[in-house]
């Protein structure tokens, strides 16, 4: 059975742990946030080491979620094997600075929304494309490798965008519910609206340009509500957020 360790059980860890229940790997904790790792450890049946050395060592894959302010500094004063795999979710720190810390190891990034990845239908990505990992990551949901850097890095934006679908969807909700919708009613509408629209276009084979001719028509109501969208600038100005994301990110 191949051992994972991960460095860093805050919420993203939790998450991932939950989404990999059944996967067939061998899960170790690292100790920094002891009431979460022994909830994970009775929960889901990992281990919790004694400290993060501990982890490294007894493990053939490290995953890497610490505060990303302190993440790389806590991994250079750590011991790798050369050519273990450790991969990184840390958002801003690219491939070449995990490297640098981790020395013979061998470094790959990743990112994932998380929650999603906790029932099995989570996107992750990779960079770059990695035998070992791919597998791990595929356990919770479709993985996109890419071969270049910035590539990865403008994909990595899609963390924040899935966070802020969820402030979207709440407030979509929000207006059901101040026309008397109630909240459950409300909320299964808009979920089931947007999961069923995800579906087409991971199903279809038609562009998306072809499909938006076919939903939103000359005249109609879902033509209506965009155009008011465009007015207000509702939709350009998720340009603007996403370019400040992938500034942030170091894109």
């Amino acid at each position: 059975m191949i051992t994972i360790g991960i460095l860093g059980v805050g919420g993203l860890a939790a998450l991932m742990v939950r989404g990999m229940q059944g996967a067939g790997y061998r899960l170790i904790l690292s100790p920094r946030n002891a009431e979460v790792a022994a909830r994970l450890a009775a929960e889901h049946g990992c281990e919790v080491a004694a400290s993060n050395q501990a982890v490294v060592d007894a493990a053939d894959g490290v995953f890497v979620s610490l505060p990303a302010a302190t993440g790389a500094s806590e991994l250079a004063q750590l011991a790798f094997r050369p050519g273990q795999p450790v991969l990184s979710a840390m958002a801003g720190t690219g491939l070449a600075k995990l490297q640098s810390v981790i020395g013979p190891a061998r470094a790959a990034v990743s990112m994932m929304p998380g929650y999603a990845n906790a029932l099995g239908v989570g996107p992750s990505i990779l960079y770059p494309d990695d035998s070992f990992w791919r597998p791990f990551l595929a356990a919770t949901g479709r993985v996109q490798t890419f071969d270049d850097e910035a590539g990865f890095t403008t994909a990595a934006t899609f963390g924040a965008f899935s966070g802020a679908s969820f402030a979207f969807m709440a407030q979509a909700i929000a207006w059901y519910e101040s026309q008397g919708l109630p909240p459950g009613t409300a909320r299964a509408l808009v979920a089931a609206t947007l999961r069923g629209n995800a579906e087409v276009l991971l199903s279809e084979d038609r562009g998306l340009p072809e499909i938006q001719r076919e939903v939103i028509t000359p005249g109609g109501i879902s033509e209506l509500l965009v155009s008011t969208l465009n007015e207000r600038g509702a939709l350009s100005a998720w340009d603007e957020a996403l370019i400040r994301v992938l500034r942030r990110i170091g894109g």
